[in-house]
């Protein structure tokens, strides 16, 4: 029998014991992990979770396995499909400038149009108060074919948008 999958995203004030509290009903409930994220964002602790189950299960049932954590938000999702592998050439960027706005939304609306995936973004605020540095790191798949010249295209970008941006290739690897 194939194996149903669920996105689960959670969302709270951060607190210890957290993660241990989404794992334990997913343990004790036969759920699998097959895939997660989270972070801290000024102190809202988010993960996200693809989890998988040899059985169908109801949204609402899983909704209500987790009605004991009253004290965050908790949204599931059924996937219609597994979940597909991004084939092309995986490439971390990194963007270092001063704090203003456009940045993400110039950087990604390049990406997008060169169908470049962007798989993961981190940004943050860092520095002093009186001189912020805006911080984006990236994690894309670049498509077979598309060549090298969407690195000049985007540095030039970066440069209209008075950025340092670094692109550097990096290997996967398969377990």
């Amino acid at each position: 029998m194939d194996r149903r999958f669920y996105a689960l995203t959670f969302v709270s004030e951060d607190r210890p014991g957290i993660v241990a509290d989404v794992t334990k009903i997913l343990y004790d409930n036969g759920f699998n992990i097959e895939d997660s994220s989270s972070t801290l964002l000024r102190g809202i602790f988010s993960m996200i979770l693809i989890v998988s189950k040899r059985e169908d299960v109801e949204v609402s049932v899983i909704q209500d396995l987790f009605a004991p954590l009253n004290y965050m938000t908790i949204s599931v999702k059924k996937i219609s499909r597994k979940p597909p592998v991004i084939e092309g050439e995986t490439y971390s960027l990194s963007v270092y400038g001063a704090d203003k706005a456009g940045i993400v939304y110039n950087v990604s609306k390049f990406l997008a149009e060169k169908g470049i995936n962007i798989v993961d973004l981190q940004t943050k605020v860092a520095g002093k108060e009186d001189k912020p540095i805006y911080i984006m790191l990236l994690e894309v798949v670049v498509p077979q074919g598309l060549g090298d010249q969407w690195k000049d295209e985007l540095k030039s970008i970066s440069k209209s948008l008075g950025i340092d941006l670094s692109v550097k290739s990096i290997e996967t690897f398969e377990f």
